[in-house]
C-alpha cells in the first residue's frame, strides 16, 4: 500500500485547552512579540528545554535556606503574638524593632526571589529569540 505525500508530510499537532488568564498571558506574549501563537508556544517549547529547570541547582540551595528563614520569621512572630496574649508586650513601641527586623527579613527575601525568577524569565526569553515587538506610537510627538 502506497501512502500519499500528504500523509508523509503530516507534522504532530498539539491541541490543548487553556484558562482564561492563560489566554490572556498568550495573548499578551503575541502582542509583545510580534508573533504568531503557534510560534511563541514554539520557542518556549524549545528554550524551555536549552535555557534547563526553572531553578538552577545554587537557586535550589538558595530556596531552601529562604525556606529556612522564612520558617525562623514565623517561629519569630509566633512568640511576639504569644508574649502579646500573655500581655507581656503591650506597648507597640516594644514590639516596633521586632516588627521592623521581621519586615526587613522578609524583604530580603522576596528581592531574592524575585530576582531569581526574574533571571530565569530573561534566560527563558533570550533562548526562545523572543524580543519585545515596539509599535511606534502615532500619537507621541
Amino acid at each position: 500500500m502506497v501512502r500519499s505525500a500528504r500523509a508523509l508530510r503530516r507534522k504532530p499537532r498539539l491541541r490543548t485547552e487553556l484558562s482564561d488568564a492563560d489566554e490572556q498571558r498568550l495573548q499578551e506574549a503575541v502582542a509583545l512579540f510580534g508573533l504568531p501563537k503557534a510560534e511563541v508556544v514554539r520557542r518556549l517549547i524549545r528554550a524551555s528545554v536549552q535555557a534547563g529547570p526553572a531553578l538552577s541547582a545554587e537557586n535550589t540551595r538558595a530556596v531552601v535556606e529562604l525556606a529556612q528563614q522564612v520558617r525562623m520569621v514565623g517561629r519569630n512572630l509566633a512568640q511576639v503574638l504569644r508574649a502579646i496574649h500573655r500581655g507581656q508586650a503591650v506597648r507597640i513601641e516594644d514590639t516596633e524593632p521586632v516588627w521592623r527586623g521581621l519586615h526587613e527579613v522578609v524583604a530580603a527575601i522576596n528581592d531574592e526571589l524575585t530576582e531569581m525568577t526574574v533571571a530565569y524569565g530573561s534566560k527563558l526569553r533570550r533562548e526562545a529569540k523572543l524580543t519585545l515587538h515596539f509599535v511606534a506610537d502615532e500619537a507621541a510627538p
